[in-house]
Parts: C-alpha cells; sequence; structure tokens
C-alpha cells in the first residue's frame, strides 16, 4: 500500500512535466528563412543575412595576346598636313659653307604624319629613313616637325633635324622644310632636307 501511494505522488508530479513536453512538440514548427550568399565566386546558405549584397559587374573582354597593334594613318587632299605625302627631296649638308662630300642628293621622299603625330619617312635610294613627331603649327595647315634622320649612306646626314611642313592649298602642294645646325670652334655645321610633296 505504501509503495503505491510514492507512486501515485510521484506521478502528480511528473504529470505537469509530461504536459508540457507533449504540447511542445504537438506546436508547429515555424518556417526558418535560408539565405542564398555569392561572394568571391563562392555560393553560400545560410539563416542569417548576406554580409553585403552581392554586386554583378560585366568585366571588358581582354583583348587577344595575338591581336597586332595596327597605327592608322589618315587625312588627304590639301586642307589637312595630316596623312601619306611623297616627292622629291633634296639633301645636303655644308661645313662653314663648303659642301660635305657625298652628302648632297635629290632623291624620292615618302612622308607619313599620324593624327596622333607620329612622323616616318624614308628615301630609297639614299637610304635616309624619318622618325619624329609632329605638333601642330601657326594655322591649321602647319605642323611644326621634330625628326631623326639615320641610316643615310652619307653618314654626316644623320642627325636631328627641325623644321616645319605646310600646305598650300591653291598650288595643292606642301613644302617640307627641315634644318639642322652645329656650331663650334672651327666647326659650322649646316644640314637641310627642302623638298615640295604631294599627295
Amino acid at each position: 500500500m505504501r509503495e503505491k501511494m510514492i507512486q501515485f505522488r510521484l506521478a502528480r508530479r511528473l504529470l505537469p512535466i509530461a504536459l508540457l513536453v507533449s504540447i511542445t512538440a504537438a506546436a508547429p514548427t515555424e518556417a526558418q528563412t535560408i539565405y542564398r550568399c555569392e561572394q568571391g565566386g563562392r555560393t553560400t546558405y545560410t539563416d542569417a543575412p548576406c554580409a553585403r549584397p552581392t554586386i554583378r559587374r560585366e568585366e571588358p573582354s581582354a583583348p587577344s595576346p595575338t591581336a597586332a597593334a595596327k597605327q592608322t594613318v589618315v587625312g588627304g587632299g590639301y586642307e589637312n598636313p595630316y596623312g601619306p605625302w611623297h616627292g622629291e627631296a633634296q639633301y645636303q649638308v655644308k661645313n662653314v659653307g663648303l659642301r660635305e662630300d657625298g652628302t648632297h642628293s635629290v632623291v624620292p621622299l615618302t612622308l607619313d604624319i599620324s593624327e596622333d603625330g607620329k612622323v616616318t619617312g624614308v628615301s630609297a635610294e639614299n637610304g635616309c629613313q624619318m622618325l619624329g613627331i609632329a605638333t601642330p603649327g601657326f594655322t591649321p595647315k602647319i605642323l611644326n616637325l621634330d625628326t631623326t634622320v639615320s641610316k643615310c649612306a652619307a653618314k654626316k646626314m644623320n642627325r636631328r633635324y627641325h623644321g616645319s611642313l605646310s600646305i598650300d592649298s591653291k598650288d595643292r602642294t606642301a613644302r617640307l622644310n627641315l634644318n639642322t645646325l652645329q656650331i663650334g670652334i672651327g666647326v659650322g655645321v649646316f644640314g637641310e632636307i627642302k623638298a615640295v610633296m604631294r599627295r
């Protein structure tokens, strides 16, 4: 009899706990929000908001490593000095008024002046090559030239020259004048390259 009384009292104490567990288990589970986070090329899933929103940015396509850089020569006509020119050019160098041997020649010259200011030129007959820059002159029909002449058969022609190219729209020509000057003790070197150029 005493044993039954103890069991009865113990059952009364445990009944509220059992009821609470039963009610909790029967209650519907609250829906949980899951966040999909993308960062640094990785995708993760979490129950907390992402640290920062994903920003998608289109990256510019990289140029092909095999694509060669191309410089386009523009110009044309007798209003714009940029572009290709050709004509007969006279080369000569004088020292103290006397022409240096082998420096005088009159040969075809091809000259290209691109819009970015690069100047290239060649006279195949005497081997002379030009490389330099052009800057705008006093008017839109004039360019100031700063060029280095190299690889001439007459080595004394190989110098740095300054001058201009100016268009005469009426005559449909452009005049090229390049000069170099070196003055010292017993030295008075004057070199020039002159040409009437056409398209």
